[in-house]
């Protein structure tokens, strides 16, 4: 059985996370469609990481690593647009209780 974790408050924990984690995994497969995806590419080259044409499981370490930047750089901005979703409301009704 699983159980939610909730504050005091009644909101429900970890939401964030869940963002995050739901963004990079989806970007994660579409970059193994799309591998031009930016910005993996442009990430990994600012980094200089250059990688060996080999494969694992049939797809290239190049994808993979592409894949897992676009994750990253995707999640974080999915989880910036849901907390700033989730703070704007409560900013603007503090503004207005003024």
């Amino acid at each position: 059985m699983c159980a939610e974790r909730v504050s005091e408050d009644g909101e429900m924990k970890g939401e964030g996370a869940m963002i995050f984690f739901v963004a990079f995994f989806v970007v994660m497969l579409v970059t193994f469609v799309l591998p031009s995806l930016p910005p993996g590419r442009e990430l990994m080259g600012f980094l200089g990481i250059s990688v060996a044409a080999s494969a694992s499981a049939g797809v290239p370490i190049a994808t993979l690593l592409v894949g897992f930047f676009n994750g990253v750089a995707y999640g974080v901005l999915a989880l910036f647009a849901f907390l700033l979703a989730r703070w704007v409301p409560v900013a603007l009704s503090r503004n207005k209780d003024r």
